[in-house]
């Protein structure tokens, strides 16, 4: 079980799901940046104007970055102009550039990626935040282990978002803003991503 402790509450705690309201940093993992826009920029946004600092680990190479291990100048300007939209001070983007598909082959790198933002001893309130899956995109599920094995190596507490919820998700209503911010987001990948249903998103723990 989670070991969280009691901390002195940041401003706007009170804006936080009660499921969250122990969390001072997360560590985030996705495939592409575009699902995670899709299914959580709304939730980091609520975290982040809550005081909570959170790490997004990247785990597939952009479909434009180059193979010679070397981003493309262009994706990076869009990706940073993406997150820009979401104006979270306390968001950091880390990437891996992995080829995509992820197949299994590849745990022991997002294992890896995911112990160095984590930290040898992290503090009390660190969370982890993954994909649920869908079903539909293997690679969901291979990052989605790996975020588990670590939550369950460092006693982390879990949170899985998803764009598909199921009866059990926990749901999380966006304010104005932050609707307005993930849109704009989203709009900045300019990919085809599944049209937004709601404002509205979906975790669980």
């Amino acid at each position: 079980m989670p070991t969280d402790t009691a901390l002195e509450p940041p401003v706007a705690v009170s804006a936080l799901p009660v499921q969250l309201r122990r969390c001072r940093r997360v560590v985030a993992i996705t495939v592409h940046l575009p699902e995670f826009l899709l299914a959580a920029s709304g939730l980091v946004q609520r975290l982040g104007a809550a005081g909570v600092r959170t790490d997004l680990l990247v785990a597939a190479a952009e479909p434009d970055e180059s193979v010679e291990e070397q981003a493309d100048e262009p994706a990076e300007d869009v990706i940073a102009a993406a997150l820009g939209e979401l104006r979270v001070p306390e968001l950091v983007r880390h990437r891996l550039a992995l080829p995509a598909p992820i197949g299994a082959d590849r745990a022991d790198d997002l294992l890896a990626g995911l112990s160095e933002l984590v930290g040898f001893d992290p503090e009390p309130g660190v969370y982890c935040l993954a994909p649920a899956g869908d079903g539909v995109d293997p690679s969901q599920a291979i990052v989605g282990e790996a975020a588990r094995r670590i939550a369950r190596i460092y006693r982390l507490r879990l949170v899985r978002y998803t764009a598909t919820p199921d009866t059990t998700a926990v749901e999380l209503d966006l304010g104005g803003q932050e609707w307005v911010r993930k849109c704009a987001a989203l709009a900045a990948c300019d990919t085809q991503v599944t049209p937004l249903r709601g404002e509205r998103e979906y975790f669980g723990v």
